[in-house]
């Protein structure tokens, strides 16, 4: 059973990494993995790690990773005692899953931080976790 994530705790300077992966990807989706540990007293995801990967399916309305990169990504942070608590992707538009993002939310139940914009072109970051089929958005706390 997945556990539950109220906050994601992110820096400052993990945000802005965050932002220039979504402007390096452009015209596509960009994605990344964000890594760190969970504290389980208030549901707290830390992000201690940000790794950008390459969108291989090259697509302005969808992402894929290289799941050979992620599984050597994966093993080194479980190795480094870090989990995969997020995975950030850019959207062209409002930070809200895709029915694509729902279903592979099913597949990687940890926290999916989407960066859209809004009919104005105003960017913003909002962040959701799919448990038992229910999409609950997850806070956004930058710290430092």
């Amino acid at each position: 059973m997945t556990q539950k994530v109220h906050t994601i705790q992110l820096t400052r300077a993990q945000r802005q990494k965050l932002y220039a992966v979504r402007r390096r990807a452009g015209p596509f989706e960009g994605c990344a993995l964000l890594l760190g540990t969970f504290r389980e007293d208030d549901n707290t995801a830390i992000v201690i790690q940000v790794v950008e990967m390459e969108n291989i399916a090259q697509s302005s309305s969808s992402f894929a990773i290289d799941p050979e990169h992620q599984y050597r990504i994966l093993t080194t942070a479980s190795l480094n005692n870090l989990d995969l608590v997020a995975i950030f992707h850019s959207h062209p538009a409002p930070p809200h899953p895709s029915g694509h993002d729902i279903e592979f939310m099913t597949y990687n139940p940890c926290t999916w931080i989407i960066d859209g914009v809004s009919r104005d072109g105003r960017h913003s970051m909002r962040a959701y976790q799919l448990i038992k089929e229910q999409l609950h958005e997850v806070t956004i706390r930058i710290r430092g």
